[in-house]
């Protein structure tokens, strides 16, 4: 993973990428960090600027001692959210990682950079998404992982539109906000008419802006509940 605190030489160069020519590419939605060419570890490592993506490899994990410490889109790593890191992909990514031991799926957010050890890992998953697959006590563990397109391009859209800085007007992390209001509402972003931020109903059917103290609550609420969002293909 790429920690703000570890000693990676991060450079930007002005040639542009492109596609291989034939294939269909979803390119990245309005947000995209960390979506330059950069060098770490003695490589270059360059960020593809498209969704599609659907690849075997291994997967590791880290959470002790990353919890806390910077990713690379500035957030702090919670090490039981469902998030990933992953040196290419376009961050944030929404993507489906299925383990080929265990046989369970589970939705995370590629929010960071690595891993950049060990030949053939593909992606560095959170604690808590390696316990939802059942793999944290056998890594590395070889494991699909497919990006989700459509949910990958909403959650961009949505945090271009009401993240100011990435930042949610609530205090919500790209995981929660994708969980809480992507993938629970299932409604594309651009069905938004407002510019302020989608507000949610009451049980009454009145409609009313979430404060502050119920949105603590129902992000303590999320948070259990995400390591148990598990699906079985």
């Amino acid at each position: 993973m790429r920690i703000a605190n570890r000693a990676c030489t991060i450079a930007i160069i002005t040639a542009g990428l492109t596609g291989c020519a034939g294939v269909h590419h979803t390119p990245v939605g309005p947000t995209c960090v960390s979506c330059k060419p950069y060098y770490c570890r003695g490589a270059w490592h360059y960020p593809q600027l498209y969704y599609e993506y659907d690849e075997v490899g291994l997967a590791s994990w880290y959470g002790d001692d990353c919890h806390g410490k910077k990713k690379a889109t500035g957030e702090p790593f919670d090490k039981m959210a469902l998030t990933a890191a992953h040196k290419t992909l376009p961050l944030p990514s929404v993507v489906k990682v299925t383990s080929l031991v265990t046989g369970k799926s589970v939705v995370v957010i590629v929010d960071d950079r690595g891993p950049y050890v060990y030949a053939g890992r593909i992606i560095d998953l959170s604690y808590g998404a390696a316990m939802s697959l059942g793999i944290h006590n056998m890594k590395p563990s070889k494991v699909r992982v497919e990006v989700l397109v459509e949910d990958s391009m909403n959650l961009s859209r949505y945090i271009a539109r009401y993240c100011r800085n990435g930042r949610d007007p609530f205090g919500r992390s790209w995981n929660q906000v994708y969980f809480q209001e992507i993938n629970r509402t299932a409604m594309p972003i651009p069905m938004y008419t407002s510019d302020e931020p989608p507000r949610h109903r009451s049980g009454s059917g009145k409609v009313h802006s979430t404060d502050r103290k119920k949105s603590a609550a129902s992000h303590s609420k999320a948070r259990k509940s995400l390591v148990s969002y598990i699906t079985k293909l």
